[in-house]
């Protein structure tokens, strides 16, 4: 949008820092700099107040929520022998993802016998469904509750009308918008939400940001450059509707490990109109920050190699993506953001077979262990590495501070590792 040049000043890079650990480093400091070139410079702090406020799930929290709900519906409908489970969504979308983390609960693989994954919605009847018994709805966050009513009017109502059968549903969710709650129960019948519910960004008494006079205004920065950033067609309206706060008005301050819903504030994911996200929902975009996590490890291997830490066997002129200590580097710092396997091939361009021989170098390394996770050799290099790009950094903003007469305002060359 504006494109101007960013300076953060060492109150807020110390800001930055801190929201990236929150964060849990799903995002650097320099990607967090580079979403802030979006806005004007005194816009920054409100900016910040919005990454403050933002709550990331990452697959372990995903897994884990997941792991207490399931112990929830286990507890409170016991006499049930078959619970039928099934990801909201077209197969292939993050509904197929949230049964793979569903799949990975300790309670889920215990109880494994009293569960049957629905592909599809279509037959209920033949695929065993009967009264009584507990069809259990996947998805990651319901926002305003109306996608889940068109869904389960077009997949499940009129099946279970024709067929006369009675049955228990039950959404399992990550996140819920407390709104939604009222408009579901007027469409489902029997239903019961298993999940954490979340008020509305910049609901009245109970906005994340304080009371009303706090809270204005940083609903109409959200708002003022959310308008032009998403938009989609609405069915019933016939026609182009604006969705500056999210989809239906959700007014979301959530994102996941593996996707950022629509629901969530646009100025967080959206790309259209050269806007630089934070959380992308383009593929487009995810595959340019694969680009740019492989180019930030290329750095990362040559501080590697100066510390003596991995041995360096290669010529001068050998391509960096096929060598082993590179694929060794890059799998270690997916791993200390907790990546599944799944994206670890899907960031770096393996097969699974690649992965598991990178593995295999790793453990004759002692990087991993028995359990493929980070030994303390690995979170040794990982740790050796970041401080020396820590140091370096340091020694470029006292250069800097020092030809500019003590000015404490800069932008290291390289964040962190990515320049």
């Amino acid at each position: 949008m504006t494109g101007r040049k960013n300076i953060v000043s060492n109150e807020q890079a110390e800001q930055i820092e801190s929201i990236c650990k929150r964060l849990q480093h799903s995002v650097t400091q320099i990607q967090i700099i580079n979403w802030l070139r979006n806005f004007e410079k005194e816009e920054s702090n409100i900016a910040l107040r919005v990454l403050n406020s933002l709550r990331y799930f990452s697959i372990p929290d995903i897994i884990y929520e997941f792991d207490e709900s399931i112990k929830r519906i286990l507890n409170e409908y016991p006499k049930h022998d078959k619970y039928y489970l099934h990801g909201i969504g077209d197969f292939g979308e993050s509904g197929t993802t949230l049964i793979y983390y569903i799949k990975k609960t300790p309670t889920y693989q215990q109880n494994e016998s009293k569960f049957k994954v629905l592909s599809h919605l279509k037959k209920l009847k033949q695929q065993g469904l009967k009264s009584g018994d507990c069809l259990v709805l996947i998805d990651d966050i319901i926002g305003s509750g109306k996608s889940l009513q068109t869904y389960y009017n077009h997949n499940i109502s009129q099946q279970l009308s024709k067929e006369q059968i009675k049955i228990k549903t039950l959404v399992l969710c990550l996140a819920y918008m407390n709104e939604s709650i009222k408009l579901l129960n007027e469409t489902i019948d029997n239903l019961k939400i298993f999940g954490t519910g979340y008020v509305k960004a910049f609901s009245s008494g109970s906005s994340v940001f304080g009371y009303r006079p706090k809270m204005l205004p940083v609903r109409e920065f959200c708002f003022k450059y959310g308008i032009e950033l998403f938009e989609c067609y609405d069915r019933e309206l016939k026609k182009q509707v604006k969705h500056p706060l999210g989809f239906n008005n959700s007014q979301s301050l959530i994102v996941f490990a593996h996707s950022s819903p629509n629901n969530t504030l646009p100025i967080i994911w959206s790309n259209k109109n050269n806007w630089q996200p934070l959380y992308p929902r383009s593929s487009y975009v995810k595959i340019s920050q694969s680009k740019d996590f492989r180019s930030e490890t290329i750095h990362w291997l040559n501080i590697a190699y100066q510390l003596n830490l991995l041995q360096n066997k290669q010529s001068l002129n050998y391509v960096y993506f096929h060598d082993m200590n590179y694929r060794l580097l890059a799998v270690i710092r997916l791993k200390k953001r907790k990546s599944i396997d799944s994206i670890i091939c899907q960031i770096l361009g393996l097969s699974i077979n690649e992965l598991n021989e990178v593995y295999t170098q790793g453990q004759s390394l002692t990087f991993f262990d028995n359990l493929l996770n980070l030994t303390i050799n690995a979170d040794e290099i990982y740790d050796q590495i970041k401080r020396k790009i820590k140091i370096a950094n340091t020694q470029e903003r006292r250069k800097y501070r020092k030809e500019n007469n003590g000015q404490k305002i800069y932008v290291p060359k390289i964040f962190l590792g990515k320049s």
